[in-house]
């Protein structure tokens, strides 16, 4: 009876709303708390830059996004257009508001052959909670 509860339990947070979701095991892609996600956005993942990807919805993006992050939109019809018109070969951050939508969008990217991925699976939420700067500009969008 009490693996049933705990396994309720588990399934219960996943679901929830607020609940981060990592990548599941045997993915390429890297989970990593906000305190990494902030050491890689700072000091960027190897000789170029790190590509910061919010896949929220321009809504969201509007109320505050990571400084440089670009937004496109998981949601949106052309999302997966809009992905492989990118450069498949950088590094990204993917983030999302909880960790849901952006482990989804790290799915559909590794389908395409993205390499080098980075999942900030506690999203910007857990950003926020930890007094980490956003910010309002709308630019840039992919």
């Amino acid at each position: 009876m009490r693996r049933i509860v705990i396994g309720a339990l588990a399934v219960a947070l996943l679901l929830s709303p607020g609940a981060s979701v990592p990548v599941p095991a045997g993915t390429k892609a890297r989970d990593v708390k906000v305190d990494e996600a902030r050491a890689l956005v700072e000091q960027g993942a190897g000789k170029t830059p790190i590509v910061i990807l919010d896949v929220r919805t321009p809504g969201e993006v509007a109320e505050g996004r990571i400084a440089g992050a670009v937004n496109v939109d998981l949601q949106a019809s052309d999302f997966e257009r809009r992905l492989s018109a990118m450069d498949k070969s950088r590094t990204y951050l993917v983030y999302c508001r909880t960790g849901n939508r952006s482990r989804r969008a790290i799915d559909t990217m590794e389908r395409l052959g993205f390499g080098s991925l980075y999942h900030m699976y506690e999203g910007v939420v857990g950003w926020q909670g930890k007094g980490f700067p956003l910010t309002k500009n709308l630019e840039p969008r992919a």
